[in-house]
């Protein structure tokens, strides 16, 4: 690659909202869009994956948990800074506020996720020294902030609970991963047979992630769920038995969802979910996009009952910035699935099916049924309203996210009303 290719690969890197394994970013893609728009993008990509099958006798045990209490939380650096102001009640006005949160030393960092209460965010900053990938993780209480330091390369904290336990991963020495959990300020690696990550962990402590099946092959996955951050992993039961994929996100009863494919030779990927004593699990209908229904859908969170990912559908002429992408919500109490128009990149959505990500425009929003919601920037912000949102408290109330420029990137809250 030519010089300023490097540096728009390396910024994509570090960008890179997903978990530490196999790659989920098509660097000359983005590496095209950047020179032609001047603008990162996050390609979606299917999680890769697994086989096997496991006795279904299992998944009650992994999925209804021991009804532990979420941990403690985790001790703040700074005990005497007060904490912010209480969040307004009432109806959801949206009219909000963004501050830039503070990271020591570079101020180079984003948000990567958030608890469900908004209480506590977790990101990285940019990489150590030019051209390496090793990253500080952060996490936020309010306006207190601690960094972390999780061993290997390629780190990043993917999701923190309402007790403050986060979880993430990291590219080992070998060609595998590692799995983390930061407890009460503590790093302690997940109990692995073989390597692999976590990427999501819920109020009840219950974690889940994927193990890499083969050495040397990081592609080949399948999910699992570990009920403590103590606990040993199990695997999930596959919808089959050439079935690979990980799991991505867990909701608060415990339902787990993943991103996976059959092992066909197109491997279009598909929603999974196990829901609380249920026998098997059950792979999402594609959803109906503009056109007809999508050959593909990448799920990439499931709260309070509702999944969010996005949606592509093949077609004969595939335009310069590749396939149409749709964002998608699907109510698994109805199964009803519905296309949002005006998100381009799905972020996250909360316990209420609200929505928030990028809109048109790449700039950072809201999305309450019909109704859409551009968030501002914070007072003194220099360049474009250019950004992303990755975590979204279940009230409305609390957002994380990051903001860009030519020459920035910063974490950023939003607090609404």
């Amino acid at each position: 690659m030519r010089t300023d290719d490097e540096h728009v690969a390396d910024r994509l890197r570090w960008l890179d909202d997903e978990p530490a394994g196999p790659p989920r970013v098509d660097l000359p893609g983005a590496i095209r869009e950047a020179r032609r728009r001047r603008r990162n993008r996050r390609v979606a990509a299917a999680g890769a994956v697994a086989l096997g099958v496991l006795a279904v006798a299992a998944l009650p045990v992994a999925l209804n948990g021991d009804g532990r209490a979420a941990p403690a939380p985790a001790a703040s650096p700074n005990p005497s800074t007060p904490s912010p102001e209480p969040r307004p009640t009432g109806p959801w006005q949206g009219v909000c506020r963004a501050e830039l949160l503070p990271v020591p030393g570079d101020s180079r960092a984003t948000v990567v996720a958030g608890a469900p209460d908004g209480r506590w965010l977790v990101g990285r900053r940019a990489p150590h020294g030019q051209g390496r990938m090793d990253f500080g993780q952060l996490i936020w209480e309010g306006d207190r902030v601690r960094e972390v330091e999780l061993p290997g390369s390629m780190q990043q904290l993917r999701d923190v609970n309402r007790g403050g336990l986060a979880v993430g991963s990291s590219q080992t020495d070998g060609s595998g991963s590692r799995a983390w959990a930061v407890h009460d300020g503590e790093v302690v690696g997940l109990p692995m047979v073989t390597s692999g990550g976590a990427t999501a962990v819920n109020d009840a402590g219950r974690i889940v992630g994927y193990r890499e099946v083969a050495p040397g092959k990081p592609w080949l996955q399948r999910p699992v769920v570990w009920d403590s951050y103590r606990s040993q992993p199990v695997d999930l039961p596959l919808p089959g038995p050439r079935w690979e994929g990980t799991a991505v996100d867990v909701d608060s009863d415990g339902t787990v969802l993943a991103a996976m494919s059959d092992g066909s030779p197109d491997r279009p990927t598909r929603a999974v979910v196990w829901r609380p004593g249920a026998a098997r699990p059950e792979v999402l209908p594609l959803p109906t996009v503009p056109g007809g229904k999508a050959t593909t859908f990448f799920p990439a969170s499931v709260a309070g009952g509702w999944v969010t990912g996005t949606a592509e559908r093949d077609a004969t002429v595939v335009p310069r910035d590749g396939l149409p992408r749709y964002a998608v919500r699907i109510d698994l109490r109805t199964g009803r699935a519905e296309v949002l128009p005006s998100v381009r990149w799905v972020g996250v959505s909360n316990g209420q099916g609200w929505l928030a990500g990028t809109l048109s425009g790449d700039v950072p929003g809201v999305i309450i049924g019909a109704r859409s919601v551009k968030l501002p920037v914070p007072d003194g912000w220099r360049g474009d309203r250019q950004g992303s949102v990755t975590s979204f408290s279940d009230d409305g109330r609390v957002l994380g996210g990051k903001l860009e420029s030519d020459d920035q990137v910063r974490p950023v809250r939003w607090t609404c009303r």
